[in-house]
């Protein structure tokens, strides 16, 4: 029984493997290809959202941007620190049991099963349990939260939707929400990358490029938070 569940690690983890990480990665304009994947995405998210807090100051109405690239940041990495070797840690939970049921069964008979990402929130509580998918090697540490960052998470998936899902009205948001809220994520994102023990960091090209990103953006709220006492002492 154990050889046999041993067998089915494997091959779900060579069937993870060529679908995320293919050895050929064309991403050139003469091939016609984007190719990217779930670590890609997540540094280049993080790149964004210090891209557009460098405009917040001199166009408040950035900070819709930065709310969408830090959320999609935020999910990027607790889908890294969660995922292990198989993508079914991070699928709602209906989906993970569908493919697994799918995958044990004969599966000539159907085509394979694609599951959804779970919610944002259900991530977020998933990091925070001290047992697997989270706490899954010796090293492993389940994030725990400080002051007001449970918050902060909450507050960053609200805003969001609030602006995918924008319906006709007059919406006031008091700008230093969205730096308070900025701050505590950042470091939830930090903890994720650098001490969760989750994120095993292959491609240095992208650990270089996600350390700038943190350092631009710690800079870039730093400035903003200035601006804003400054404003506020003129007033």
């Amino acid at each position: 029984m154990k050889q046999e569940n041993n067998a089915i690690q494997n091959e779900m983890d060579q069937m993870y493997q060529e679908i995320f990480h293919p050895k050929e990665e064309p991403n050139n304009l003469k091939n016609e290809w984007l190719s990217t994947n779930e670590w890609i995405e997540t540094v280049s998210d993080f790149e964004m959202f210090s891209e557009q807090l460098q405009r917040v100051i001199d166009d408040p109405r950035q900070w819709k941007w930065a709310i969408f690239a830090l959320h999609s940041g935020i999910q990027g990495m607790m889908v890294l620190a969660l995922t292990g070797s198989h993508g079914l840690n991070v699928l709602h939970e209906k989906d993970a049991d569908r493919w697994l049921s799918w995958y044990e069964n004969d599966r000539s008979d159907e085509p394979e099963p694609r599951g959804k990402l779970a919610n944002f929130l259900d991530l977020y509580k998933k990091i925070k349990d001290d047992k697997p998918p989270m706490k899954r090697y010796g090293d492993s540490q389940q994030f725990v939260p400080t002051g007001t960052q449970d918050q902060s998470i909450k507050r960053l998936n609200h805003w969001r939707n609030q602006f995918v899902h924008f319906t006709p009205k007059l919406w006031v948001l008091e700008l230093e929400g969205p730096l308070a809220m900025a701050s505590d994520c950042l470091e939830i994102a930090e903890f994720l990358a650098w001490e969760s023990g989750n994120v095993i960091w292959y491609e240095h090209d992208l650990k270089k490029r996600l350390k700038v990103a943190f350092t631009s953006a710690h800079k870039s709220l730093s400035d903003i938070e200035k601006a804003y006492n400054g404003a506020r002492l003129e007033s």
